[in-house]
């Protein structure tokens, strides 16, 4: 007859074991042969399981509504993806849980500086992304507005 306590550790620890497994494994970021090789996302995000967050564009307002760095790309920048972290954060996730963000910028000329900062916060593997150039942006003089998907994998 088998001992137990070994019986009761393989139960313990077979769940974590399977669970550690499956959230390694339901996401998974894929840039295939036949496409260009990205910069700074994915091509293709596969998510097998987990919550959906879709968290609503963010522009550069405080959480006054004020608008931060007016004129200042760099400033609207930081401060939109200071918003996005702290969407992230309300529901317990970070950006390495973000699989796909939409990005319009009124210029597009600031496509360096964009990359700069949003590397700044997404550091991990990166999503699957669209950057476009609009006209505007529902706040006058805002430059940038970044909405996001995550998968909460827990």
């Amino acid at each position: 007859m088998a001992n137990p306590r070994f019986l009761m550790l393989a139960l313990v620890l077979l769940p974590s074991a399977i669970f550690s497994q499956d959230r390694k494994e339901s996401v998974r970021r894929i840039d295939p042969s036949g496409l260009s090789m990205p910069h700074g996302y994915a091509q293709v995000v596969l998510v097998e399981r987990g919550r959906t967050v879709y968290i609503a564009g963010q522009i550069p307002l405080d959480k006054d509504g004020k608008l931060v760095g007016a004129g200042d790309f760099g400033a609207q920048a930081r401060q939109t993806f200071q918003n996005l972290k702290i969407a992230l954060a309300a529901v317990g996730l970070t950006f390495a849980d973000v699989v796909s963000m939409n990005t319009y910028v009124t210029d597009m000329s600031q496509l360096d500086k964009y990359r700069q900062i949003s590397s700044e916060y997404v550091t991990s593997e990166p999503p699957a992304a669209t950057l476009v150039e609009v006209t505007a942006l529902p706040e006058p003089e805002a430059m940038i507005e970044v909405s996001a998907i995550a998968v909460a994998r827990k």
